[in-house]
């Protein structure tokens, strides 16, 4: 009976290690393009900062922005400029809005407007001075 049980467990650890192989092959060859990609508040605005491993077809990037983590627009653009680039793009229009947080994507686009890849939303609570509160209220107020 031990003899039965050992053989079970065995293969059992086996099959595991089998899969954790496959798991880890399978992300080594994946084909991402964003390696890594973070938002971070500044004085009055958010920088976003991103580094690819890939840019296989991607012609630009499109900085997405959402105060519900639903409804993204696009706030900006990046040209691609080839794989291991560090890129960034600040976000200087965060002075008075309704939202606490604001919520970033990247999405990576080829020359015909389709989407390669999007990362998931980073959540952002920036760093808006009085002062530029009260003006972004005032200037809300006349648009």
């Amino acid at each position: 009976m031990y003899q039965i049980t050992c053989k079970l467990n065995i293969m059992k650890f086996t099959a595991f290690i089998i899969l954790v192989l496959f798991f880890v092959v399978s992300l080594a060859f994946a084909n991402f393009i964003f390696l890594e990609y973070e938002a971070n508040p500044s004085n009055n605005s958010v920088l976003i900062e991103w580094v690819t491993k890939s840019e296989s077809g991607v012609s630009r990037f499109v900085i997405l922005r959402s105060p519900d983590d639903r409804n993204f627009m696009e706030i900006g653009t990046v040209e691609s400029e080839g794989a291991g680039t560090n890129y960034s793009f600040t976000d200087d229009n965060v002075l008075y809005k309704d939202s606490q947080a604001f919520f970033y994507k990247l999405r990576a686009l080829r020359s015909d407007d389709s989407v390669v890849e999007e990362t998931q939303s980073l959540p952002v609570h920036p760093n808006i001075s009085g002062i530029y509160r009260t003006w972004g209220a005032i200037k809300e107020l006349f648009r």
